[in-house]
């Protein structure tokens, strides 16, 4: 009886992801469908018929407003939620009776612990700390992503993740001979769990003299904007660098996250130019003052200026490369489908399109060519030819 309100708030506490689950899906949900159609619609521009011709027909084409719900239950069903959050909540059950055993040990009997053996509950105790830790983290991490309606699956398994890493370290570091390193030291175990692992896979490699494959990858905090909680975030949706993040669809990344439409276009607009120049011809277009963008560099692009090479040839002589590969790698970002509709998006949104009038031809080459005959073309030759005579 000593212990009925610990126990109570045990089963409370482990509980929890459960409940967070469960009050994500029939509470938190709905609003967010809402917020989310309402964002994209904005995007989607005033559909009043402001655009003429093969503009409007293209426009029709490529940006139908998505099915928001049908897509917000296909990654937030109830199993998808239901079984993480279970399994989740049946390791803190464990965790938490562990947990109660060693106070029964501690302050009511002395003698003998509850469900466990005592020499295996006062053995454990180093673990306890561990896991209180990690659960603090873990119940953080989940109640902020609660008020910003950015629950998802990754959540519970990332949290059993850190959980399981956490206390598979602490038990490590106890066999080592530093389990008097004192309760403060494994509590920090569950918040630095990641950065304890990544420093250990490094000295064992340079242990054993194992050389890691190079990869030029581009970190996600090169786009500006991304910090380091943006990028563990997008890190959870298997987006780990800029080149991931360059072909990434906007609209399942504005249900399956928090982050805006807009925001998310400028960071995908971002990454497409950053994965396409070195680092320091970066450097030497915002030293320009010219913004990290493919959409710009489409819009100056000699395609879509009547063939116009003055832009292309100048920032060829700033980077210091062939102007005529310069002017091709323009022209290949004018001709990009995707670039072409996250330039859509930008410039014909009911915030920007305030004259009906867009930026950007929306209509490709290649479209046009293909709305002038009833069947495709199946020559690509014939097809690029085509495409070639095409008055601009």
């Amino acid at each position: 009886m000593e212990l009925t309100i610990i126990l109570a708030t045990s089963f409370l506490l482990a509980g929890l992801p459960l409940m967070i689950a469960y009050f994500f899906l029939f509470l938190t949900l709905p609003r967010k469908v809402e917020a989310v159609t309402e964002d994209i619609k904005k995007l989607a521009g005033p559909g009043d018929g402001s655009l003429s011709g093969s503009s409007q027909a293209v426009r029709s084409r490529m940006f139908v407003l998505p099915d928001i719900e049908g897509l917000a239950k296909k990654y937030f069903a109830g199993s998808t939620l239901g079984i993480p959050s279970m399994l989740l909540t049946l390791f803190y059950f464990a965790g938490f009776l562990l947990c109660d055993s060693y106070l029964r040990l501690r302050f009511v009997e002395k003698s003998r612990a509850w469900l466990f053996p005592r020499e295996f509950v006062e053995t454990c105790v180093p673990l306890l700390y561990a896991f209180v830790g990690v659960f603090v983290f873990n119940l953080g991490a989940m109640i902020r992503r609660l008020y910003l309606a950015d629950i998802s699956e990754q959540v519970f398994w990332s949290a059993i993740n850190r959980l399981l890493l956490s206390m598979g370290l602490a038990l490590i570091i106890m066999k080592s001979g530093l389990e008097n390193w004192g309760a403060e030291f494994y509590f920090s175990i569950g918040f630095l769990a990641n950065i304890v692992l990544d420093w250990l896979l490094e000295k064992t490699l340079k242990l054993l003299n194992i050389a890691q494959p190079k990869q030029d990858e581009l970190p996600l905090q090169m786009v500006r904007g991304i910090n380091i909680w943006k990028a563990y975030r997008l890190e959870e949706e298997g987006i780990d660098n800029v080149q991931n993040l360059a072909t990434a669809d906007v609209v399942d990344l504005v249900v399956r996250t928090h982050y805006s439409a807009r925001t998310l276009i400028d960071w995908i607009d971002q990454s497409i130019v950053l994965s396409r120049l070195t680092t320091d011809q970066v450097k030497v277009l915002t030293s320009q003052g010219m913004a990290i963008s493919a959409i710009e560099l489409a819009a100056a692009a000699p395609e879509s200026n009547n063939g116009d090479l003055t832009f292309a040839k100048t920032l060829a002589s700033k980077l210091n490369v062939d102007p005529v590969l310069m002017a091709a790698t323009l022209d290949r970002l004018y001709e990009d489908e995707y670039v072409r509709s996250l330039w859509q998006l930008w410039q014909s949104g009911a915030e920007t399109a305030i004259s009906g009038k867009i930026r950007i031809t929306l209509t490709t080459p290649q479209a046009e060519t293909a709305t002038s005959v009833s069947q495709p073309d199946s020559d690509p030759v014939r097809k690029e030819e085509s495409v070639r005579n095409q008055p601009q």
